[in-house]
Order: structure tokens, then sequence, then C-alpha cells
């Protein structure tokens, strides 16, 4: 499946290239990651907002950390596990014990 550009981030088609590649490399099979970060106002959440719109087939995700949660640990985490609880179980048993233990759901050393 190929994804169709929208219009819109003016000037940014290296970027929209670089997310488009990820994506499509995501359909066949691999693994990525991405850290989009720099200071306010630059365009994060219009890339992001990009991404998801060019993740056809994909399920996505979005959730939004406000400052007061930056002494929470895990905060983001707790926050995109509890619209998918039923998933966590589904994961292998290192990763479901380090998760719930991080979400507090378990007693044990915080990964």
């Amino acid at each position: 499946m190929v994804a169709t550009r929208g219009p819109g981030l003016v000037g940014r088609s290296a970027e929209r290239a670089l997310l488009d590649g990820l994506l499509e490399r995501v359909r066949v099979g691999e693994s990525e990651a991405l850290v989009i970060r720099g200071e306010a106002g630059i365009g994060k959440s219009a890339l992001l907002r990009y991404a998801a719109r060019q993740a056809a087939g994909f399920q996505v995700a979005q959730l939004t950390g406000v400052e007061a949660e930056m002494e929470l640990p895990f905060a983001g985490v707790h926050q995109l596990c509890t619209a998918i609880p039923d998933r966590i179980e589904a994961l292998p048993a290192p990763q479901r014990q380090a998760l719930n233990t991080a979400l507090g759901l378990v007693g044990g050393q915080v990964p």
C-alpha cells in the first residue's frame, strides 16, 4: 500500500520523506523508532499529525503529556497502556512483567 501525501508542511519535504520511508519499512516488517525533538513551535506536532495521516493500515495511538506529569515515572507509558489493557497480557513474560511493575500493577523492582 502506497501512502499519499496530503497538503501542508511547506518546506518539510526532507522530513516527510524520512517519515514516509520509516512507515514503508515498517509496512514490510522492519522495526523502526523515531524521536522528534526541538524547540517549541518548530512543527513537531505537525510532523506527528502528518505521520498519523500517512499510517494507513496501522493502529495509531496518540497521547499528550503535560508538564505536571514530568515527575511521575512512566506517566506517558501508563496513559498509553490504559487504552489497551488487554494487549499487555499478550506480551512475552519478561516484557509483561516489566510493564506491569513500571505501572505499579504488581510489586517488584522498577525496570
